[in-house]
């Protein structure tokens, strides 16, 4: 059987790093976030979180359209993008 190479030396940093004290960094100031340049006329995009607790009967009603959908398109279609498009649809 070979003798591992370099043990000494290991077993000398790990004994060096358990025995070395941590040091403590000094907590830094977040800076304000640097202005960026829109033009006025680009339109402005966001989202907002929102989390919802569906009734299962209409959970399954939807998860059905998106499942159709994913068939017809070959695409992956989320309940969350049915109901993104009802609401839209329904506003």
């Amino acid at each position: 059987m070979k003798k591992p190479k370099d043990v000494a030396d290991l077993a000398a940093r790990l004994t060096a790093g358990a025995t070395t004290p941590l040091q403590v960094v000094a907590s830094v100031v977040p800076l304000e976030p640097a202005p960026t340049a829109e033009s006025p006329s680009a339109p402005k995009r966001g989202s907002v979180s929102v989390f919802l607790r569906l009734p299962s009967t209409l959970h399954a009603r939807v998860a059905d359209i998106a499942t159709q959908r994913t068939k017809e398109t070959g695409k992956g279609v989320t309940v969350q993008q049915i109901i993104l498009e009802l609401l839209e649809r329904g506003l």
